[in-house]
Parts: C-alpha cells; structure tokens; sequence
C-alpha cells in the first residue's frame, strides 16, 4: 500500500472515529467538524469542532471537565477554553505549551478533594511539546490534572490551569497534521525531515516559525538550518493565488538573505510547506516578487531505492528477471558467495557480508572504490553503505561501537562511539538515504528495541559522531529486522505480543501502522521500498519471497538476502 492511500485511509478512518465519538461525553454531541473558511494565516479547509462555553451555575466537576473538552476549539486563542478561567488566569494561561493526548477508550475520572478543589484523571497515550515533537507513549499512563477553584460573579472559574491543552485520540488525529520540516545535510545535498505535529487552524504559520526555531534531537546537531533565527514568522499572510495556489509573503530577513544561502532558505521553506496534506503546491513571494524560482533545485528528497537486488549463488545480483538469468551487478564480487548484499542509494558503493557474517566486504559496481575486505574477526549485522561513499556496520555482540568503513581505504575509516549500544547485540541497522538518520535494531536481557538517531558529519561527509538515540514504538515484541521503507517509514518483522504469531508491518511516523501479510513460517528477512510499492521477505532456508498484497508468492530465482538501492 502507497504512502498516499495509507494517509487517505487514515483520513476516513480518523473521520469515522470522532463522528462515533461525538455521541461521548468527552466529545458533545454538538460538536460536529465542518470546514468553512478561516483567516489568512489559518489553514484553508482546516476541520472546525465547536466547543462548548461554560453552563449557567456548572459545578467545579463540570467545569474541569468542560475545560479539558474545550481544548477541542483553537478558534481566536482558545477564547471558549478561557471562559472556563479566572480573568488573571485566562490572560496567562498557555494553550501552546504542549498537547496530552488521551485514550478515547477510557472514561475520564473527576473528584472533589475539597469544596473548591477538583482533581481529573486521564490515560495519556501521546505528548507533544511545544516544538511539535510527539512522544508515543509505551502504554497508557496515568496523569491527574489537580486545579483551584474560585467564584467569578457568582459562577466557579478555575484559578490555577495547568498549561496546554488534552485531546482525546479522536479529536487529535481530527485537529492536528503532521508536517515535515526540512533541514540542509552538512553537504548541502539533500533535505532530512524532522517530523512535527501542529494545530491544523495554524499550521502554515507554525511550520515556519518551527523552521526559524530550528531542528531539535535528534537532528539538532546532525543538520544545517538556513532559515534565519531573526525572521518574524508571526506576521506571514497566506492566500490563494488566480490560479489556486497558495501564495506565501515571505518576511524581510528571508528576501535580504544573498543568493546562495536564500535559496537554500526558500528550498526548506517550500519542501516544508508542501508536506502539508492540504498544500501540495505553494508559491514564496517577497514583496510582489515570485522567489520560487530561485529554489535550489539540486537539493533532493532522496527516496528510497526501486530496484531489488539479492545475493546470487555467487555475487550480488538484480533480482528484476531477465528470462531466468541473473545479472551480476558488483564485479569484484561476482565469484564471490556473499550474504546481506547492498548497494548505495547513488548506485555505486557496494557491500556484503562473507558467507558466514565473518567479514564485511566492500567493493563497487563501477570500479569507483578498490574492492576489500575492510572488516573481519568476529560475527556482524547487515552491513550498509550510504552515499557520502562510507560503509556503517557493527559487530553483533557491541562494545558500544559503530563502524564508517571508507570505500577511498582503511586509512579513513572512522569508529563511532554509541555508548548506548554497549553490552547489547546489534541485530540490524540502516542508513536512511539522506544519510543523515540511523536505524539501529538491538536486544539484551529485557528484549528488542528500535531506535532512531542521527548521524553527525563534517561539510565532507566524513562521519564525527552519533547522536543520542529516540526509541522508535512498534507495537511488536522480539524484533527481527528493521529497515527504511520510505522518508519517515520504516518495514519491521517480530511478533505480536498477544500471541507470539509473526508480524511484518510499516511503521509510518506519521501516519501509522499498516499489516503487511502474515510472513511465512521460518521468515528471517524483510525488505521494501514505497518508491517500488513492493516488498520482498526471505526465509532461513533461502526462500524467496515476493508481497502480492494480501499473500506471499515464491520467486523463483537462485537468490536469497533481498534489498532495495
């Protein structure tokens, strides 16, 4: 399934979701989202719930509690959310402060601790900070909202509001959009995303002030921002233009910028505001001028690979079939027998493993880099290069270090300190094709875990350092393999928890999770790429397999060990 039919399904689903829960007592019943048309700087088509201001003589529990569900109406700052508030605490209270997203499914618990003390208590699934960082949760997690209570002309008003706003699951996927910023790689050849979550009503304007803030952990390190810090993004009008695109007047710091670094600004600037469900297509204007044509171009999204290759009896073959033959695609390798092939994301680099995980092979498909054995003497993950022309891999059992194998030669190979990783055993690892974002697979005494960082390079690629590690959620338990399957997607095999069955799923950071079919028996390895719409899985006894959508079908071709470049 596309990336795209996955985010129109969630859409309906979403929408089918908060209609059921209108009828709740979380959601009033005359609450419905519509669209209708909202200021310049609100996004157009933005859903709209009505909340529901304060009844005549509530009780503190009806207060508390029509508060919390008044968070549903960003409109004019959460002015309905403010009625529920003393004068003093409507005018500091701060809506922006983060989100606390409930479980819809459990019953919101209210209790009197004193005449004019209440208490309210919630299952938080979901946080997101004021940046618009989202942090799943790994199970629903008791939290108590404890406020004071005073009487306004006869009528209780809460004094003391904890900041930000609660969401039932519902109403958060129903008023909230994720959205993409893009930062510079130090090479200034691709743009990495950096996922964030903002109030749909407000989405344009956040996504610029996100870019002028910059990127946070953990890319804060990893990536260059050219957007300037200075720029008064709280002033940006969007409107439509003749012709249907939405048009954005872009502030002074950003139009007095010098050529070079402004069109690297406007290249975040766009990307970032097209990742926008609503605005695929947008124009950046300084006073009259069109400057989307100063864009810089030749800064890419890169995608993951189309094309299936696998390991051959011997060497590292196309598993696209040519009449049954198989194509050698790495000639240093080609009489070689090799597990766990790669090949870099520009066609060249070229890596495997020996035939028993013993060594890392390193070789290319074009003669560009001297084939070698650049690491040996011990049991190793998957191996995989990236385009920066280094080779990352890692002993299985870690002492807290990741290998940056150079294809140029040994003498610039570079080990990476990952503490974190110290006295665990390295099941997999990936490089996304921005080269920047690491997948790294992991398990010890306590089970498998998936986690996400960034890779830290100088201006010429060459890898300094890693950042500290996010814990990616699956839902899965005894992981297997993880790979990148799309931009912010990545293609996971274990197990579910309830049962033990296997389960091959992706994982989409902001769209979610999608079943990929009941993987076969003895199911060792997985691999896809969004860009092919395809995905293949091997077993341990070299079976090949090929996703049909709802089924596995067996290749039959003498490989094993699938991926894409």
């Amino acid at each position: 399934m596309t990336a795209s039919r996955r985010d129109l399904l969630r859409l309906a689903g979403t929408a089918a979701v908060l209609g059921g829960a209108a009828s709740c007592a979380r959601i009033p019943t005359d609450s419905p989202i519509d669209s209708r048309g909202l200021t310049g700087r609100s996004r157009p088509g933005a859903p709209y719930v009505r909340a529901l201001p304060p009844p005549e003589d509530a009780t503190p529990q009806e207060v508390l509690i029509g508060f919390v569900q008044a968070g549903v109406g960003a409109e004019d700052d959460y002015a309905v959310a403010r009625e529920y508030l003393t004068p003093a605490a409507s005018a500091e209270w701060d809506p922006g402060a983060g989100v606390t997203v409930y479980s819809s499914s459990d019953e919101l618990r209210v209790e009197m601790l004193d005449e004019s003390t209440v208490t309210l208590g919630l299952q938080a699934t979901v946080l997101v900070d004021d940046q618009g960082v989202r942090t799943v949760l790994a199970g629903p997690t008791a939290q108590e909202i404890t406020v004071q209570l005073e009487s306004v002309d006869g009528q209780w008003r809460i004094a003391d509001p904890p900041p930000g706003i609660r969401l039932s699951g519902a109403a958060f996927e129903a008023l909230f959009t994720p959205a993409r910023l893009y930062f510079v790689d130090p090479r200034s050849r691709h743009l990495v995303p950096d996922l964030r979550w903002y109030s749909s009503h407000r989405a344009v304007p956040a996504v610029l002030d996100g870019l002028r803030s910059g990127p946070v952990d953990p890319l804060a390190d990893a990536v260059r921002n050219l957007v300037p810090p200075g720029a008064d993004m709280e002033g940006v009008v969007v409107t439509t233009g003749p012709d249907g695109v939405g048009q954005v007047a872009l502030p002074d710091a950003v139009g007095d910028m010098s050529a070079g670094p402004r069109a690297l600004a406007l290249a975040q600037i766009e990307a970032s505001l097209r990742s926008l469900r609503v605005l695929p297509d947008v124009r950046l204007v300084w006073q009259g001028v069109d400057l989307t044509v100063q864009v810089q171009r030749r800064l890419d999204r890169p995608l993951p690979g189309h094309r299936p290759i696998g390991a051959g009896p011997t060497g590292v073959v196309s598993l696209v079939e040519a009449g049954g033959q198989l194509r050698q695609l790495v000639p240093d390798l080609a009489q070689t027998v090799v597990s766990a092939p790669a090949i870099s994301q520009d066609g060249v680099l070229a890596c495997a493993l020996t035939e028993d995980r013993s060594s890392v092979l390193l070789a290319s498909t074009d003669g560009t880099y001297p084939a070698r054995e650049a690491a040996a003497g011990a049991v190793f993950a998957d191996a995989r290069p990236d385009d920066a022309g280094y080779v990352w891999a890692s002993v299985r059992s870690s002492a807290g270090v990741l290998l940056a194998l150079s294809g140029r030669g040994s003498e610039q190979d570079v080990k990476i300190d990952a503490r974190w990783l110290r006295g665990r055993e390295v099941l997999a690892l990936d490089i996304s094709t921005d080269a920047t974002r690491m997948l790294v697979l992991s398990s010890d005494d306590t089970g498998t875990r998936l986690d996400l960082c960034a890779v830290r390079r100088d201006g010429d690629g060459v890898p300094l350092s890693l950042s500290e590690p996010v814990v990616v959620r699956t839902g899965l338990v005894d992981l297997r393999q993880a790979g990148w399957y799309d931009e912010i997607a990545m293609i996971v095999l274990g197990a579910d928890p309830a049962n033990g069955d296997a389960r091959a799923q992706v994982i989409d950071l902001a769209a979610g999770t999608d079943l990929l079919p009941h993987p076969r028996p003895g199911t060792v390895r997985l691999a896809g790429s969004v860009v092919a719409e395809s995905v293949w899985s091997g077993t341990e006894d070299d079976v090949l397999l090929r996703g049909t959508g709802d089924g596995w079908t067996v290749v039959d071709l003498p490989a094993r060990d699938p991926s894409f470049y």
